[in-house]
């Protein structure tokens, strides 16, 4: 598995998370405590930007849906960007894609989060 490459940009309108790499159970904690540490600051909105994300196993998913949850209990819209099939795929067979916002592009997350 090549390692994960994790960077934040923040702004008044979000927090954007952008992952590069695979994420795996060597590496899904660290993600969550990245994504977590970023909602303690109470953005207006959280994105995920998983768009250079090549693999995603259960671990990563339940990174996910714990940050999801958390999010909800703050009330801090979180949605996730992508449109790799590696990631899309087992969301849907998961269910997952009923449980979480997902866009193609940023720029799609942000115009529905101004909505």
């Amino acid at each position: 598995m090549s390692p994960l490459d994790i960077s934040v940009t923040t702004s008044s309108a979000d927090t954007v998370v952008t992952v590069s790499g695979e994420i795996d159970l060597a590496v899904s904690d660290g993600l969550r405590k990245a994504l977590e540490e970023e909602l303690r600051f109470t953005p207006a909105a959280l994105i995920a930007d998983l768009s250079a994300v090549t693999f995603c196993d259960s671990s990563g998913f339940t990174a996910l849906v714990q940050i999801r949850t958390q999010a909800e209990k703050a009330g801090v819209p979180f949605v996730l960007v992508t449109q790799e099939r590696a990631l899309l795929r087992p969301m849907s067979l998961l269910g997952l894609d009923s449980v979480f916002n997902v866009h193609p592009t940023l720029d799609s997350a942000r115009d529905a989060l101004t909505r």
